[in-house]
């Protein structure tokens, strides 16, 4: 073998030894590929895919090549959409993990006011509608089914266009202050009833303070529905 062949092999020894390196190398697109993967399930049931914009991991990072499937996972704390980050790990013989930053958006149709409501308005459907918005801004939630909201009572007043989220409806009392109810006292399988007067609202299933228009005692008991409340329960 002449010189210069013996000065080749070296090279191709070397080459061979960065080759032989890299097999054991897991490839960093691949637990890219694994974090995206984790994130478009997260949003498989809406009718829009995600955005998703992963940050480059660090291309001098050398991981053992995992000899199983790689695993996603949420950090505690996480979130699926905005500004997050996913854990990706090798549960194999040489375990690691690492975590990749990503940006996600999501868009979908959330119920909004369909014109200005004002505080205490019971709503309807007329008063709904749905628009498109980016669910990671929506800070304060959002409803995206109109009937999630159909005949509730908004606690403040909002502008046309504004997101309703759930915090910011109630239910409506199912007896209000000063009107007339039926009190009804269980006596095994007897049921006595007589009238009295709300001393305030009261939703279904909770107490309220009642005065019989007839003896005029103030008694206590529970709203079961049909201005009907129930002494004792």
């Amino acid at each position: 073998m002449g010189s210069l062949g013996w000065k080749i092999l070296p090279v191709l020894f070397g080459l061979a030894a960065l080759a032989m390196a890299d097999e054991a190398i897991q490839p960093l697109e691949t637990i890219s590929h694994q974090a995206r993967e984790f994130l478009v399930a997260q949003h498989r049931h809406r009718a829009e895919p995600p955005q998703i914009n992963l940050t480059a991991l660090d291309p001098r990072l050398r991981l053992t090549k995992c000899g199983t499937a790689l695993e996603a996972f949420l950090p505690g704390g996480a979130k699926t959409v905005g500004n997050t980050s996913i854990g990706v790990r090798c549960p194999g013989p040489q375990p690691w993990t690492v975590y990749q930053r990503a940006t996600v958006r999501v868009f979908d149709q959330v119920v909004v006011a369909s014109r200005f409501l004002s505080r205490g308005t019971l709503l309807s459907a007329a008063d709904l509608r749905s628009e498109r918005r980016e669910l990671s801004v929506l800070s304060g939630g959002y409803e995206t089914v109109p009937d999630a909201l159909i005949g509730k009572q908004l606690r403040q007043a909002l502008n046309a266009g504004a997101v309703i989220p759930p915090q910011i409806v109630k239910t409506p009392p199912a007896i209000r202050q000063g009107e007339t109810v039926i009190l009804v006292i269980q006596q095994g399988r007897m049921e006595i009833t007589s009238s009295g007067i709300a001393l305030s609202d009261a939703g279904l299933g909770e107490r309220l303070r009642v005065r019989n228009q007839t003896s005029k005692r103030v008694i206590e008991g529970t709203a079961v529905g049909n201005h009907r409340v129930e002494v004792g329960r």
